[in-house]
This record gives structure tokens, C-alpha cells and sequence, in this order.
């Protein structure tokens, strides 16, 4: 990620000014170009240029002293050393040119941060162990900060919000793209219901959404993390869209929430007590509420991301009587084994095959041995491959539930571990199971 250009020759490369840089008319004229600046190569990939104006002024005013790139999927979140952008000298401006996959999407975001939060110096204070560097990270990144000079609209995730980027030969998104220019906020919305989930054999209950795009008998599709796809995402309204259009088929939209992290890891980590009482409990409250507007449910589809995509795939696997159809999005595929992922370059120098062992006791591994079936499950499968650890638990996953009957459409995209690259995942996994009827 280092700058091997001068800024005075990157801006003469994107074609932007170089006079009286870091000026107020100079920002002003900036703006009226769109940001990050994208310059096509001839070998398939871009040149991204990324400028951040520093808003306390240069560095004898700022108390900024460094500002790190966050590029999902791009930047190393377990290091010392992580990318940042370079201060232009005596100005407000700082900047950074990436070299990247002309296919990608994904999000950014630049976070800025003082001398006392120096990598180097909290890890001279520190044990300079993988875990201080990971409560050092993770506090940092709450300090993250969308680009100004970015038109898109912001992206959600766990660490707030970030910035779009779309290369110029990223795949089209239905529906997401028509969102983006804010022509879909007018499309009718059916009124959402409520309905309140008392687990007890979870010990907890929350608040879930039933969401239709149909008006008669039709699938259920479930939403695992359903907080972060709710109406404000354009989640809702790129389902419509795309079922007015023709190109997905009427059906019902189940949001269950995520009540807290530690909750998260809990259930979402193949726990069959959790599954258990949606089965149990929670699908028939949602039967129950459809019938009341003489709707009903035809057969039922599981989407997740994530922990989501793993515990997408264990409903299928352990209750093909309810989901036959399955959308895993960057599925955690490592678990049961959390060293895989904790401290991956630790768990391969400890493991010389690590890349072709199955995790002990994984969907994989249970299947693998014949403790369960998946023949006749139909999975849409994807994984970022920037995700190089997911990529290849998630190869493992395609060539073991293949290999035992499983229906299984696995594919990989330009991006990371990012909700930017889920949405149009999601979308094309429904458009595939649930494709609309002619």
C-alpha cells in the first residue's frame, strides 16, 4: 500500500489539480470530482487514490499523527504495522493510492489517531501479544470515519459506518444500485408485523419482523442478524423491487435479530437448542399471524452471514424437514476450532496440514463421517477472496457437502468479510433458490 508516486504525480495521473494544494478553492474544485479516485489498468486491475482532509488543519494544529486506511478485506487488522495514509507536508491532506482487482466491492473507512493509540508505542507498553494488538485494534476502529468526499451511501457494520467502493467491473447489483441513487425509497411496503419470540429454553426474547412481498401462500425465508437488514439498509426495498420486477419470486421475509455478541456466538454456533425452539416456538407464532391475513408458508429458506452462514447451513442439515434451501454468505466454516481463526499464523506453524484437515467436529467433518446427511440440501455458497482463511475452510466445506449429494452453487467475489458484498450476495443466492415464476 505504499505510495510510490509523489502526491504532485498521482494528481497529475487521476487527472486532478495540483496547484496550491490542500487550499480551501483547491478542496472545493476536489469535491467536484468523485471519491476514491479510480484510474483502469490493462492487466484487470485499478489505481485507487484515497484523500482525507485532516478537519484541525496540518500537522503543527492537529493532534492526528496517523491515519490508517481501513479497506475491508484489504488492510491487516492483526498487525503492528497496518496500512495508513501519508501526510502531503505543511497541508490538511492525506493520501494513499491501492492497486486493486478491477471486480472489486467493498467498504472503507479512515481512522485517525493520536500519539498515545501509536501501534508502536502500546505495543512497547503492552505484552506485544496477538491479544494486545487485538484490543488495540479494537479500539481504534471505533474512531473509524466515512469518506466526505464519497457520494455513496454509508455502509453499516459492526464497527460502524464506512464508504463504498465499486470498481468498474464489479458485477451489477440489482436492486442495490437502483437503492444508491435513492429511486426505490417510494415502492409500496407492505406493513411489517411484529411478533415477540419468548425463547425459554434460550432463556431470552426479542422483538422479530415478518416482512411480505407476497400476498397469498409463499415461502419463508429467514434472516439471520435481522437487525442489520432491516427497512433502513434498503434491505426491504430491494426485495420488492426485485419481486416487481419479475426477478424473485413473492415470498415471506422472517428478520431475527442478534440480542448482543456473546448471545451470537452462542446460538449461532451450530446450538440445535436454538433451532430447536424456531421450530418449535417461533414458526408457529409466524404461521399463526400469516393465517390471520389468509396467507400461508410453502416451504422455508435460511440466509446467513458470517457465524449466520454456518449456523444457515446447520438448520439444513439438522431440520431438512423445515429448510431445504440454504444461502451461507462467508460461512464460518473453521468452528469448532476457534484457533484456527484466533491466531491463524500461530495454529499452521503448529499444524503442518492444517489447509486439508477437516476441523474436529465440523458440519464438514460430521459429514465427512456420515454422522448426517445433506443429500438433496441446496446451498448458494459464497466467500470474499480476501478471506484467504474462509476461503479455504469454505472450499473444504463445497468439496465435502458435494461430494455427499448436496446441491451446491459455490461461487467466490472481489471483496472481504463486509456487509457491502453480502447484500448483493443475499440477492443473487434468493434470485437462484427462489427464482421468480413465469
Amino acid at each position: 500500500m505504499n505510495n510510490v508516486l509523489s502526491l504532485d504525480s498521482l494528481l497529475t495521473y487521476f487527472n486532478l489539480s495540483s496547484n496550491a494544494i490542500g487550499s480551501s478553492r483547491w478542496w472545493k474544485n476536489l469535491a467536484k470530482s468523485e471519491a476514491p479516485f479510480i484510474k483502469v489498468q490493462q492487466d484487470g486491475f485499478c489505481k485507487v487514490l484515497f484523500i482525507w482532509q485532516d478537519p484541525e488543519g496540518d500537522q503543527h494544529l492537529s493532534s492526528t499523527t496517523s491515519v490508517i486506511l481501513n479497506v475491508n478485506g484489504l488492510t491487516n487488522h492483526n498487525t503492528w504495522q497496518p496500512s495508513c495514509l501519508q501526510r502531503h507536508p505543511e497541508t490538511n491532506l492525506w493520501f494513499a493510492c491501492l492497486t486493486i482487482n478491477d471486480q472489486w466491492r467493498g467498504s472503507y473507512s479512515f481512522i485517525p489517531i493520536h500519539d498515545n493509540q501509536s501501534p508502536q508505542l502500546v505495543q512497547q507498553q503492552s505484552d506485544g501479544s496477538r491479544e494486545a494488538q487485538r484490543r488495540w485494534w479494537l479500539e481504534v476502529v471505533k474512531q473509524q470515519r466515512v469518506d466526505p468526499l464519497n457520494s455513496g451511501p454509508p455502509i453499516a457494520s459492526g464497527w460502524g459506518l464506512s464508504s463504498p467502493l465499486h470498481l468498474p467491473n464489479a458485477p451489477s447489483e440489482l436492486g442495490w444500485h437502483e437503492w444508491d441513487q435513492g429511486k426505490l425509497n417510494n415502492l409500496p411496503i407492505a406493513e411489517n408485523i411484529t411478533v415477540t419470540w419468548s425463547a425459554e429454553k434460550l432463556k431470552n426474547k426479542r422483538q422479530c419482523t415478518i416482512f411480505s412481498t407476497a400476498t397469498s401462500s409463499a415461502p419463508l425465508v429467514i434472516l439471520l442478524d435481522g437487525d442489520k437488514w432491516g427497512a433502513d439498509t434498503g434491505t426491504l426495498s430491494v426485495l420488492q423491487y426485485l419481486t416487481n420486477i419479475n426477478k424473485l419470486r413473492a415470498a415471506h421475509y422472517l428478520l431475527i435479530p442478534s440480542l448482543n455478541n456473546k448471545t451470537r456466538w452462542r446460538e449461532l454456533s451450530c446450538y440445535q437448542p436454538f433451532w430447536q425452539s424456531v421450530t418449535e416456538h417461533l414458526l408457529p407464532q409466524v404461521e399463526k399471524q400469516l393465517l390471520e391475513s389468509e396467507q400461508s408458508i410453502t416451504e422455508y429458506l435460511v440466509a446467513g452471514q458470517s457465524l449466520g452462514g454456518l449456523s444457515a447451513v446447520f438448520a439444513g442439515a439438522y431440520f431438512p424437514d423445515y429448510f431445504s434451501k440454504v444461502i451461507s454468505l462467508s460461512g464460518s466454516f473453521w468452528w469448532p476450532e476457534i484457533e484456527r481463526m484466533q491466531d491463524p499464523d500461530a495454529f499452521k506453524l503448529n499444524n503442518e496440514k492444517w489447509d486439508t484437515r477437516l476441523p474436529k467436529n465440523s458440519l464438514a467433518d460430521r459429514v465427512s463421517n456420515n454422522e448426517i446427511t445433506v443429500s438433496g440440501l441446496d446451498i448458494y455458497q459464497t466467500v470474499g477472496n480476501a478471506e484467504k482463511q474462509l476461503c479455504v475452510y469454505n472450499d473444504m466445506h463445497y468439496a465435502v457437502f458435494e461430494e455427499k449429494g448436496a446441491n451446491i452453487m459455490y461461487q467466490k467475489v472481489e471483496g472481504g468479510h463486509d456487509w457491502l458484498s453480502w447484500r448483493s450476495s443475499l440477492m443473487n443466492g434468493l434470485i437462484t433458490l427462489l427464482p421468480a415464476q413465469t
